[in-house]
């Protein structure tokens, strides 16, 4: 999975009208916001993903028509979409697969008033990986062109399909990193997994916990602390959907998987943007011990870090054949993976792009996460 690059900065003049604006409250467009800052705040609302959420707030901020078409444009894709993903999880049915909807689309049928309002990319599913090649044939027998990987078997658990407007990214561990990938095992899921009859009657989502766990281990692990606003929002509506036995589950749940740190800060970023006061907090629920012990899942939050120590704390939560095989694979990627990277490059040259693409890697391991 790609990073996400930093969304542009929310003018400090509008920072607070737009958070009171995404809690239901009153927020005046201030006379001190200027053309440049109206220009700044609608680009960054479309890198957070809010378009459709700010213009659905009744509001006479000069904006709002600017943001139109791109609430427009959710709304009439999503139809589209709903049937693709019934077909796909009818013909995962009737082939015996199992499968969560996770992240945005199963979000977007559970706890937002209108799938519209959450934008996505694509479709997140999460399966066992023994059905892995049984996903690739029904998909590939529907169209869906796969992408090719790097071949870097134990840090890709994901594989994406496109078709036509259409994409799903497959899953079989929730996360790439070894460092939490295991924090939510998939069978575990399935067994505390809800049904989302908007989507279809066979239609399965983890848990409010499991889906709240989730989506603090995504943001981070994944894309190393970004503060993306949809995604804090996601995390902000699943809280508020959730019971007190609910909160008191997440925070145990997230001591035993050894993620506390990163889900503090990704309620605490939540909550600063969403709620109207902080509540169910890692300390109303654990004890000092648990909240201060040593996770190595912690090391996500630093966004200074260099790429280096992200591969040795990958390699850290591997044993030793797993070590070398990694080694092995980021050294000599697939032959399809190499010539799709370097279309126009004759046969006789690949050695040397082995060569100049492992020069390459080694001097990304300089450069900082973010």
């Amino acid at each position: 999975m790609a990073d996400v690059p930093d969304a542009l900065p929310i003018p400090a003049s509008l920072r607070d009208p737009l958070r009171a604006l995404l809690r239901g409250e009153s927020a005046d467009w201030p006379s001190a916001a200027t053309a440049e800052d109206a220009a700044q705040l609608v680009e960054s609302i479309k890198q957070n993903g809010l378009g459709p959420l700010v213009y659905a707030r009744p509001s006479d901020w000069p904006i709002r028509s600017l943001l139109r078409d791109i609430a427009i444009h959710a709304a009439a894709g999503e139809s589209s979409r709903l049937a693709d993903v019934r077909e796909v999880l009818g013909a995962f049915e009737t082939n015996g697969i199992r499968v969560l909807i996770i992240k945005g689309t199963g979000l977007a049928y559970d706890i937002y008033p209108s799938p519209e309002l959450r934008p996505r990319g694509d479709t997140d599913l999460l399966i066992a990986k023994s059905d892995l090649e049984k996903v690739r044939r029904i998909l590939h027998g529907r169209g869906y062109a796969s992408s090719i990987t790097s071949g870097d078997t134990l840090a890709i658990r994901q594989q994406s399909f496109a078709r036509a407007g259409h994409v799903y990214d497959v899953h079989w561990d929730v996360a790439n990193s070894p460092v939490v990938r295991d924090a939510l095992p998939f069978e575990e899921l399935l067994s505390r997994a809800i049904a989302v009859p908007r989507i279809a009657p066979n239609a399965l989502a983890p848990s409010h916990v499991d889906a709240l766990v989730l989506a603090c281990i995504h943001r981070v692990a994944h894309h190393h602390d970004t503060e993306r606003l949809i995604w804090l929002y996601d995390i902000h509506l699943l809280r508020e959907a959730m019971s007190a036995d609910e909160h008191a589950r997440f925070w145990r749940l997230a001591a035993e998987r050894g993620v506390v740190a990163i889900c503090e800060r990704s309620i605490e970023l939540a909550d600063e943007w969403f709620a109207a006061a902080p509540h169910d907090r890692a300390r109303d629920w654990l004890t000092e011990d648990e909240r201060s012990r040593d996770e190595p899942s912690a090391a996500f939050l630093n966004r200074d870090r260099r790429r280096g120590a992200v591969l040795s704390d990958d390699f850290k939560a591997l044993d030793w054949r797993s070590r070398f095989r990694r080694l092995r694979e980021l050294a000599l990627p697939p032959l399809g993976f190499m010539r799709q990277s370097f279309p126009s490059a004759p046969a006789a040259v690949l050695p040397a792009l082995y060569v100049w693409r492992g020069a390459r890697g080694v001097l990304r391991l300089m450069r900082r996460v973010r």
